[in-house]
């Protein structure tokens, strides 16, 4: 399984002793060291801007490359409280103009750092009473600001990760189907959806119905994983208690052959963060396995026998 990238939530390495915020801001340059000492891990992703306020790109560069770590994406953060009433969405057309500014110069960082992947989590852009989003407006400023970058390079490809709430109470893209809803509105081949595990719970969907259904399209480009309750983004171990779940996700990514890296965005805030990666990194391995092994030796599991498709899950799972 060499070809498979595990990459990793570079401010997880930062958090630990209770914490679910560094009391301190931990260098970045100290962060990529850290991840360095994960067994099996051999990407990262980086966000921007935060991790670049002290380095610039060619100091990131050659400390990745000293930890042997590629880069394979690097995401967005819109900060508050600049963009706290949204970014692509916002009634400011000045805080428009600013949100993609940020993503273009994300896309010069891409390259410069050998990465083709734009990770979009717009965090901001949603509502929290009656009345206070023009949802049509939004809507197209949102689709026309997607639609200006994708065409500034055509080779880099942009994915959204939505969330169906926090830190907003609503977010404008709050399900699966309103993701690939703007991706087919903006209509460039290099725009696609970023899929988080525990987002998906918490908007109670199926991370493998959503999955496969952007594998359809063609239009998967991301994957981040962990687990939860459901109720909101606990970022915890995969597999700790959706593991159903899990194998179901790793049966269709192998079925409809997804190619892009597994990204573990948990929150060891109570956890040794080196260790806690490394059993992210086991135990999907563990599941990347089963599913691909699942595929191939059924690859027509799927049939409406909900009894003999439970009797493969456990037989897979005890083994």
């Amino acid at each position: 399984m060499s070809e498979i990238y595990f990459s990793t939530r570079l401010n997880s390495f930062a958090l630990g002793k209770g914490r679910k915020y560094p009391e301190k801001a931990i260098d970045t340059l100290e962060l990529i060291e850290i991840a360095s000492t994960v067994k099996g891990l051999n990407a990262l992703e980086i966000n921007y801007p935060e991790h670049f306020l002290s380095h610039n790109v060619e100091e990131i560069s050659t400390a990745l490359k000293k930890a042997g770590l590629e880069v394979k994406g690097i995401q967005l953060r819109w900060p508050a409280p600049k963009f706290a009433n949204g970014g692509f969405s916002n009634h400011d057309a000045t805080i428009r103009h600013d949100a993609i500014e940020m993503v273009a110069e994300a896309i010069k960082l891409a390259r410069a750092l050998k990465t083709d992947h734009i990770l979009l989590w717009p965090a901001h852009d949603g509502y929290e009473y009656p009345l206070q989003m023009n949802y049509v407006d939004g809507w197209r400023w949102f689709k026309e600001a997607l639609q200006k970058l994708a065409d500034i390079d055509p080779s880099i490809r942009i994915s959204i990760e939505y969330k169906p709430a926090e830190p907003r109470g609503r977010t404008l893209l709050n399900t699966t189907g309103a993701v690939m809803k703007m991706v087919a509105d903006v209509a460039r081949p290099n725009v696609g959806v970023t899929l988080d595990f525990g987002h998906l719970l918490m908007a109670h969907e199926n991370p493998a119905q959503s999955a496969a259904m952007c594998l359809a399209d063609q239009k998967l480009f991301g994957l981040q994983l962990n687990d939860s309750h459901g109720m909101a983004d606990d970022g915890l171990l995969v597999g700790s208690i959706h593991a159903t779940e899990t194998l179901e996700l790793t049966y269709y990514l192998a079925k409809y052959g997804y190619t892009g890296s597994y990204y573990f965005d948990t929150d060891p805030v109570r956890e040794n963060p080196v260790r806690e990666c490394e059993m992210n990194i086991e135990r999907m391995r563990y599941f990347i396995e089963r599913g691909r092994a699942l595929a191939k030796s059924h690859p027509d599991l799927a049939h409406g026998d909900a009894l003999l498709s439970s009797e493969v899950i456990w037989n897979t799972l005890k083994n």
